[in-house]
């Protein structure tokens, strides 16, 4: 394929459609018309010869010609942009620096404050948290200088970003003292009332085809102790966070009747910045921290 004879803008389209899962949001993020988008999409799908994307019942779904696309086209877009000088350069050492992190809630109340108190409090650097984020934009945002750390569920396959294991911990079930007492049996779990929050990685966990009763679902794990503690429902969630909602208020944490997959978090950021001192600390100390 000559690429002379491709317009290249056609990769930046399709990787839009790809992190946005619909024409309409894809067209928003690049500041097309619909059509416009569309006749892009259109032109590309001739050259390939492939319909890329199909629609379900819930919108539009890649093929699997898309699915292996994706990856090499989105490294392709990196590096062009990074050949142009579009990404930021590794920022010269200074006194104090500016780090963005997404760490997750898990993170946060993990290994965060550890993390800090290892480094001198982070007196040499200030730290700004971002709520969590779709796989593609996490990506996306660590490229372009949005992020400088991300803990996500699943390790980057770009050559431009640099990821490791960064913790694992079993899941446990955290329920209030009058249910502390008995064994939690795989029938006692399935005729609790549950509270979960929603987008929260571990909520994906496969439980063996059990169904929860969800009597409350929660943005954030702030009320979740509280909830447990004051209306009797169960949750789910990694034991070491359990254990500190536990010893907060005085809740029992019990394990899972029944086999799950650890939970595993890698830690990501921008390869640019693998080499800067500051940056390295940081991320050896929250590491550390979420052993």
């Amino acid at each position: 394929m000559n690429l002379r004879r491709i317009d290249l803008n056609l990769l930046t389209v399709f990787d839009a459609v790809m992190a946005e899962g619909s024409i309409t949001r894809a067209a928003l993020r690049l500041g097309m018309t619909q059509p416009a988008l569309s006749n892009a999409l259109t032109r590309l799908r001739r050259l390939v010869d492939d319909p890329l994307f199909i629609r379900t019942g819930n919108g539009i779904a890649p093929t699997e010609r898309a699915e292996r696309m994706a990856g090499p086209v989105r490294q392709a877009l990196a590096c062009s942009a990074q050949a142009l000088g579009v990404l930021p350069v590794a920022p010269p050492e200074t006194a104090r620096r500016c780090f963005t992190l997404m760490l997750g809630e898990v993170g946060e109340a993990v290994a965060l404050p550890a993390a800090l108190a290892a480094t001198r409090g982070g007196d040499d650097f200030d730290i700004r948290l971002e709520p969590q984020r779709e796989p593609v934009d996490l990506e996306i945002d660590l490229l372009e200088g949005r992020l400088d750390l991300a803990w996500t569920p699943l390790p980057s396959r770009s050559r431009d970003i640099v990821s490791e294991p960064v913790m694992r911990d079993e899941f446990v079930c955290l329920l209030p003292p009058v249910h502390g007492a008995e064994p939690l049996t795989d029938e006692r779990y399935s005729l609790l009332r549950h509270v979960a929050v929603r987008g929260a990685s571990h909520e994906q966990v496969d439980r063996g085809g059990r169904q929860r009763d969800i009597a409350v679902e929660l943005c954030h794990f702030a009320a979740l102790p509280q909830l447990v503690a004051r209306t009797g429902v169960a949750a789910t969630l990694p034991k070491r966070l359990a254990e500190q909602f536990a010893a907060g208020q005085g809740l029992h944490v019990a394990p899972l009747p029944f086999d799950v997959p650890d939970l595993l978090l890698y830690q990501a950021w921008p390869a640019y910045l693998d080499g800067d001192a500051a940056h390295r600390r940081l991320r050896k100390a929250l590491k550390a921290a979420a052993r």
